[in-house]
């Protein structure tokens, strides 16, 4: 017998995030997610060796703060 958790997948998870919140509500809390994004794009960049690899890690990271930025301001 395996007592092992049943884990769900992270896009089960995020969704539950969202479930019963208003537009408002999940508006910001993806935007607090897409800035949680940029930050782990910023740590991938920092340990990236490859300069190009570098340079489009902190161009993804730049995009989710945009978003972040856009949704902000429709809240």
């Amino acid at each position: 017998m395996n007592d092992k958790p049943v884990q769900q997948p992270p896009e089960m998870v995020i969704a539950a995030l969202f479930a019963g919140k208003s537009s408002d509500e999940q508006k910001a809390l993806l935007a607090i997610l897409e800035r949680s994004g940029a930050a782990l794009y910023r740590v991938l960049a920092a340990n990236e060796t490859d300069a190009a690899s570098k340079e489009a890690l902190l161009q993804a990271a730049e995009r989710e703060e945009e978003n972040a930025r856009t949704l902000e301001g429709m809240a």
